[in-house]
């Protein structure tokens, strides 16, 4: 007897009873996880089998054991115990089912011991176990004829395998020292069951009184077990009896309250372990601890299988794996132990190797050595965590593994024919393989990927316009250079200061236009130091200063970045992968383009499957090892080699020189695994820890220890500072010398021609506009009347006296006529203030222009219309500047 249904029935005919059902159903769940329906209202006060597998699962808990195999029987709540243990392995996470046996011995009793037969030579150490007691009998005596039952094996046993045990002489079948979940089921945990199940009545009671204010006669549900009579409260009154809650008490030992589904949230069991009466040989169980929903388990002295003081510990301690492996850097590294002062270092496991010159004749002969890398630091935390010990050696023919004419060979013959259990190097997961393999999940990920050897190049004509990108340079170009100068020359022609909106200057003799103004900006920016013309007004200095600030910030950035461009770069074959032209059509290059691989493994073997005609050309380019073909690489044997992708990367960062460089895409992109016989038994515990390594970052950590790497340049100028610059490195700048000179000619081009065919005819009069745009330009436009005779060849130009007198009584002229404008404004003043406007006129008499103009009779015609384009200019002209073009 184990529990107490009381239970509140409505059938789907209307009718309704009250009756108590049998205390050993739950038990043997009948009743366990019974959903509420309109036909069945449930209030189960006893625990279930999901508490039982909860003190299951905190028992492998306290012990460490997180691999387990399930041994059930076909009987009734097969399925709720392993629908429990299923949802209890979710909710931990960290544990793992290994096998699970279900058997029927009510029709097959004799192949009991050839269903358990496959635990044998497994990891399996702990047994949860499901049956009746009678069948359990019959499942652990066949364990035991298997050895299933010894020291390192621990079984758990559930309530239904137990029953009572109270019971002496127990089969000598059973194991001492097994443990069991119970249920307890004396007298005196009845009375407190049927006290708790009147305690439930009499909170529901209450509460539904309380709640509804119904009276005694309103709850009297005048029904029977006989009767189909219907209660109208019925429903009403399951509620209330699962939102009952009775607290912790004297008479109750544990703390009542319901689910929504009626099943009891709290529960209680005993563990139970077998003991071994040494003197009378006989077998009985005694409680060794506790469980509850609320304070866990509670243990105290336990007797262990083989009367151990320690428990199992829930896995083999030890077992031993032969293991085929073959070197390739940095996943295997093989070294002599001499090399390491006779023994392995610590990052090192010993391993063994056929000599050199070894012939099958001679089995027994081995040369140690010490191998080391990533797979060897993989093999050792394997190792530590699955407990087992190996013997790594050295494939024997040194071949990774191919399928030929007689079979596979190299490291795939050894697991085929089971010489070893388990492979571990840089071998490749493949189709062809899979099918005589089993595999394990990836610990790294690789292709195939090609690599070639740098070549030294030219630098790039464009290299000095590299420190920025072209959007920069066009927006210092074209708006910032622009802007500027724009706004330079509206500011200056805008103030009183400057041109005050006048084209010519009103005070002084201020030389300004738009074109030195852009001469000003280029200077500036290009910190050129040549004679330019400043502006005057406050506003134009000020944005001037801005500009140089700006330049400043420019030209540092650009300085210093120039010189990482201004270098020669290494050129490469650029290859965008195996369907690249040159791969898949090497004669189309002149010379036809080499590449190879190393033959007999993955590589070779998917690029044969794969692309026949490359794998047929590329034979006669074959190199026996990956050091082979990247010095045939580098030396230019070879123009690009073939091989795995995680390994040549490992070689580009790992090589002396920086010479060689993996380019274009992956192809067949796979990953690394270990590799067992078909059917191997190994593989899901290795899957199980590489997928914890991946996740707590073991695999990343190895990763980058072992394949993170730059290359170094070594040589005679390692420790140089400096190197003699060759013609490559100032390429750009000879270019764009030379593209300046051109552009010097056609300039001059278009000068002479504008000069001496277009400029005639274009100038008409006297230009504002072009006054202020160039000052040159206007005085160049105004010497086309001394330019023409001059061609004529009707006189010679003026010389330089007289040249020099003109310009004195131009500056004469331009001064007296400044004068007189300022002692008019002056007397106007004066005037005002005195209330009086006089009509004396101070202005230059009529004659005096005329005077001036008898004074130049004298003067040729062509260098009178040169006067002309003085004085409008107002003798602005330097000295030596005006001598030198009236000589011209």
């Amino acid at each position: 007897m184990g529990g107490l249904d009381i239970s509140v029935m409505e059938m789907t005919t209307g009718k309704t009873s009250c009756c108590l059902s049998d205390p050993m159903r739950n038990i043997d769940g009948a009743l366990l996880f019974v959903k509420v329906s309109d036909d069945l209202l449930v209030i189960e006060i006893s625990s279930t089998l999901w508490h039982q597998t909860s003190a299951v699962f905190s028992v492998l808990e306290r012990y460490n054991w997180n691999q387990f195999s399930v041994i059930t029987e076909n009987t009734n709540g097969m399925d709720l115990f392993l629908n429990g243990i299923r949802r209890q392995r979710v909710k931990y996470k960290v544990f793992k089912i290994l096998h699970l046996i279900k058997l029927d011995l009510a029709s097959d009793k004799v192949n009991v011991t050839k269903r358990l037969k496959v635990l044998e030579n497994t990891s399996t150490r702990v047994i949860l176990l499901y049956a009746t007691r009678k069948s359990s009998t019959i499942i652990l005596e066949a364990a035991s004829n298997l050895g299933l039952t010894g020291p390192d094996y621990m079984w758990i046993c559930m309530q239904k395998c137990i029953g009572d045990i109270s019971e002496k002489n127990w089969p000598p079948q059973l194991p001492p020292g097994i443990l069991g979940i119970d249920i307890e089921m004396t007298e005196s945990s009845i009375i407190r069951t049927v006290g708790n199940a009147m305690r439930i009545y009499g909170h529901a009671l209450d509460g539904l009184m309380r709640q509804s204010n119904y009276s005694i006669g309103d709850l009297s549900p005048n029904v029977s077990c006989e009767r189909e009579d219907v209660w109208s409260l019925g429903r009403k009154f399951h509620n209330a009896m699962r939102k009952v809650d009775v607290p912790l008490g004297t008479s109750n030992h544990q703390r009542i309250q319901f689910s929504h589904d009626g099943t009891v949230k709290f529960a209680e069991f005993n563990i139970t372990n077998l003991f071994l009466d040494p003197k009378k040989g006989t077998r009985f169980w005694t409680t060794v601890g506790s469980w509850n929903t609320e304070d866990g388990l509670q243990l105290r002295d336990i007797v262990w299988p083989g009367n151990s003081p320690v428990p199992p510990l829930g896995r083999p301690e030890k077992y031993h794996l032969n293991i085929v492996t073959l070197e390739e850097e940095p996943y295997v590294i093989m070294k002599n132990p001499e090399e390491q002062k006779g023994v392995c270092e610590s990052r090192s496991a010993k391993c063994r190797r056929r000599p050199a010159n070894w012939t099958r004749t001679d089995e027994d002969i081995w040369e140690e050595r010490c191998c080391s890398g990533l797979c060897i630091d993989l093999l050792q935390k394997l190792g530590s965590d699955m407990g087992f010990t190996f013997d790594l050696y050295r494939v024997e023919d040194g071949k990774w593994g191919a399928k030929t004419e007689n079979g596979w060979n190299g490291l795939i013959a050894d697991l085929v024919t089971k010489k070893a259990d388990l492979a571990l190097s840089s071998i490749k997961i493949t189709q062809e393989r899979q099918k005589f393999l089993t595999f394990s999940i990836p610990y790294l990920e690789t292709g195939i990927a090609i690599v070639v050897a740098k070549r030294e190049g030219v630098i790039s004509p464009t290299a000095f316009l590299e420190p920025f990108d072209y959007l920069t340079w066009i927006i210092i170009a074209g708006v910032c250079i622009q802007c500027v100068s724009v706004f330079i020359f509206i500011f200056e022609w805008m103030s009183p200061d400057g041109l005050d909106m006048q084209p010519t200057p009103v005070k002084g003799d201020h030389h300004f236009s738009l074109f030195r103004v852009y001469w000003l900006v280029f200077a500036i920016f290009f910190g050129a130091t040549c004679p330019v013309t400043l502006p005057r007004s406050l506003t134009s200095k000020y944005l001037t200063t801005i500009w140089a600030i700006c330049s400043l910030a420019f030209v540092a950035v650009y300085t210093a970045n120039l010189a990482t461009f201004m270098i020669t770069r290494d050129e490469v074959f650029d290859i965008k992968g195996i369907e690249d032209r040159r791969i898949l059509n090497p004669y189309s290059n002149s010379p036809p383009f080499r590449y190879g691989t190393m033959p007999f493994g993955s590589t070779s073997e998917t690029i044969r499957i794969a692309y026949p005609q490359i794998y047929n050309y590329m034979q006669q380019f074959n190199k026996k090892s990956v050091a082979d073909g990247i010095e045939a690489v580098k030396s230019g044997q070879l123009d690009a080699f073939l091989y795995d992708a995680a390994v040549l990367d490992y070689r580009v960062g790992s090589d002396q020189d920086c010479k060689i460089l993996t380019v274009g895409s992956w192809f067949a992109t796979t990953g690394y695994a270990v590799a067992f016989p078909q059917g191997s038994h190994l593989a899901a515990s290795f899957d199980d820890l590489l997928m914890s390594y991946q996740r707590d970052g073991y695999l990343e950590q190895i990763q980058q220890f072992w394949l993170t790497g730059a290359c170094k340049k070594k040589g005679a100028n390692q420790g140089r500072q400096s190197h003699a610059l060759g013609i490559k490195n100032f390429m750009s700048a000879f270019i764009f010398l030379g593209l300046g000179l051109a552009v010097g000619i056609v300039c001059l081009m278009v000068e002479w021609i504008c000069y001496y065919c277009i400029r005639f005819g274009l100038f008409t009069g006297k230009s504002k506009v072009l006054r202020l745009m160039s000052v040159n330009i206007t005085r160049y436009m105004a010497m086309r009347a001394a330019t023409r005779k001059k061609r004529a060849g009707s006189r010679k130009p003026m010389d330089i006296a007289t040249v020099a007198e003109l310009y004195r009584n131009a500056e004469e002229l331009k001064r007296a006529r400044a004068e007189t404008e300022f002692l008019q404004r002056k007397r106007r003043q004066i005037l005002k203030i005195n209330g009086t406007v006089g009509d004396i006129d101070y202005s230059p008499s009529p004659d005096y222009d005329q005077q001036n103009k008898r004074s130049l009779s004298a003067v040729p015609e062509e260098e009178y219309d040169l006067w002309n384009g003085w004085m409008y200019d107002q003798a602005e002209v330097p000295l030596e500047v005006l001598a030198t073009e009236t000589i011209i």
